[in-house]
């Protein structure tokens, strides 16, 4: 699981500051999970599937993918959403709906 850790980090693209940081711990807590060798608790299990939308079974086992994407897309989009002014908001929303207009129609189609 050491070395998932690290290897979800860099996947990422974070410094272990970064990373620490969205998870609320600090800089030399991920250093010591990035050791081979050094327990990792449940609760820092469940912070890092939580904050990153890590699938568990891959974290824990090496299993499966290492996200579970449909969970990091929607945290993707949210994060970006949420910088956005309440205009572009407004926009986007406006697009979303449109989208599923024209996908209706797509699949009425089919």
């Amino acid at each position: 699981m050491n070395i998932r850790i690290r290897e979800l980090r860099k996947a990422l693209n974070l410094s272990q500051k970064e990373f620490a940081d969205k998870i609320g711990l600090k800089q030399n807590a991920i250093s010591y999970m990035e050791r081979g060798g050094s327990a990792v608790t449940e609760q820092n299990i469940k912070l890092i599937c939580s904050q990153f939308s890590v699938n568990e079974n891959w974290l824990r086992e090496g299993t499966g993918n290492m996200f579970i994407e449909n969970d990091r897309k929607q945290k993707e989009f949210f994060d970006i959403f949420d910088k956005l002014s309440p205009d572009l908001q407004d926009h986007l929303i406006r697009t979303a709906r449109d989208l599923l207009e024209t996908q209706a129609k797509m699949d009425n189609r089919i």
